[in-house]
C-alpha cells in the first residue's frame, strides 16, 4: 500500500510503498478515505518532544481517519465490511491508504458528513469534550472563557458549550467574530485589540485554554475562586492556581469510541456542525504541514519567517485525501 512515511526526525516526508497491515482478534482494518493534520502530527516529526512522544522510525503520521471497514478481527461483533466509519489511532499511521485499529476507537460516520468531513472530527470533538465537560465540569448556567475560540478544537468547544446552556466568551481575532458567533458564542474578544482581563466584568467559572503562554497565565485573573482552568496545551502552574484558589491542569486526550458516537449523533442531528479549512491529496501532504506550521516556527524545517509563517492560521482542519 501506499503510505507518507518519515525515516528520521526533522526529516523529509516521504509518499512510498509500504505492507499492508494485519489485524488482530479485536481490531479492524479499515480502508482510508480521509485523514486529518494535526500540530501534534508535526511536533512528534520534529523530535522536540521525543522524550514524552517519542516515536519509531520509519513513522507513518495520522491521528484521525474516516474509511471503510474492509476486514473485521474474530472478537469484532459490532462492525462488518462495508461500514463507514471514522475514528483515531494512538499508534498513528492514518496518512495511509489502509490502517489497523481497535475497533473500541471508532464509530460509524454519521450519514450527512462527506469523508473528508467526518475526518476533521475526532482529534477535535473529543478533546472539546473532554476538556470542558469531563476535566472543566461545565454545567448549564456557568461561563465559559474559550482561548482560541476559532482553531479546531476552540470551535467545538464554542458549539458543544453553548448547547449545553451556557455562557460562551472566546478569544479570537476580530475577523471570527461572526464565524464564532454563529456556533454560538455570546461575545468574542479581539486578542489583538485588547487583553481579555481588562475588559471582563464579570469572572467565569471555566477557563479552556488552547494558546497557552502569556494567555494562560492572565487567565487565572478572571476565574472564579474554585474555578476551572483546563489547557489542551501545555501544564498549568499549580502554585498559581492554590494561590487564587482554583482548580488547573493540563488534559491529554482519551479517545473513545463511544464519547464520538455520541458526537456523530450530534452531527447527524445537525446540533453542531464540522469545519474543513482545505483539502489536500496524500501525494501533497508538504503542502498541508506549511499550511500550519507557521504557528509552530521551525518545526519539520519550516523557519520562522518561512512559507508556513506566512499562511494566515485556517479555520477548521486540513485534510488529506487518499485516493
Amino acid at each position: 500500500m501506499k503510505a507518507v512515511t518519515l525515516l528520521e526526525y526533522g526529516g523529509e516526508l516521504a509518499f512510498n510503498d509500504v505492507p499492508k497491515p494485519t489485524i488482530a482478534r479485536d481490531e479492524v482494518l479499515v480502508k482510508i478515505r480521509c485523514s486529518a493534520v494535526n500540530h501534534l502530527d508535526l511536533v512528534e516529526a520534529s523530535g522536540r518532544a521525543r522524550q514524552i512522544l517519542p516515536i519509531d522510525l520509519p513513522w507513518i503520521p495520522g491521528h484521525e481517519f474516516s474509511g471503510v471497514v474492509e476486514q473485521i478481527g474474530s472478537d469484532v461483533a459490532t462492525y462488518a465490511p462495508g461500514d463507514a466509519v471514522f475514528g483515531t489511532t494512538s499508534g498513528m499511521g492514518a496518512y495511509a491508504e489502509y490502517l489497523t485499529v481497535k475497533a473500541t476507537a471508532i464509530a460509524r460516520k454519521p450519514s450527512n458528513l462527506s469523508f473528508e468531513e467526518a475526518a476533521s472530527v475526532p482529534v477535535a470533538s473529543q478533546t472539546a469534550w473532554q476538556g470542558i465537560f469531563t476535566h472543566a465540569h461545565l454545567k448549564k448556567g456557568q461561563t465559559i472563557l474559550v482561548h482560541g475560540g476559532a482553531g479546531a478544537v476552540g470551535t467545538y468547544a464554542v458549539q458543544l458549550a453553548s448547547r449545553a446552556g451556557a455562557t460562551v466568551i472566546a478569544t479570537a481575532s476580530g475577523a471570527d467574530e461572526a464565524y464564532l458567533k454563529s456556533f454560538g458564542a455570546s461575545r468574542v474578544i479581539d486578542y489583538r485589540a485588547t487583553q481579555f482581563e481588562k475588559v471582563l466584568q464579570e469572572k467565569v467559572d471555566v477557563v479552556f485554554d488552547l494558546v497557552g503562554g502569556d494567555t494562560q497565565t492572565r487567565s487565572f485573573l478572571v476565574l472564579k475562586e474554585g474555578g476551572n482552568l483546563v489547557s489542551a496545551i501545555q501544564p498549568v502552574s499549580q502554585e498559581e492556581a492554590a494561590v487564587h484558589r482554583v482548580s488547573g491542569m493540563m488534559m491529554r486526550l482519551a479517545p473513545s469510541g463511544d464519547l464520538l458516537g455520541k458526537i456523530g449523533q450530534l452531527l447527524e442531528e445537525g446540533a453542531i456542525r464540522p469545519g474543513v479549512a482545505t483539502v489536500y491529496s496524500l501525494q501533497d501532504v508538504a503542502r498541508a504541514w506549511q499550511d500550519i506550521a507557521g504557528n509552530l516556527p521551525g518545526v519539520h524545517g519550516v523557519p520562522p519567517g518561512g512559507p508556513g509563517a506566512a499562511r494566515p492560521k485556517p479555520r477548521g482542519k486540513i485534510v488529506l485525501r487518499v485516493a
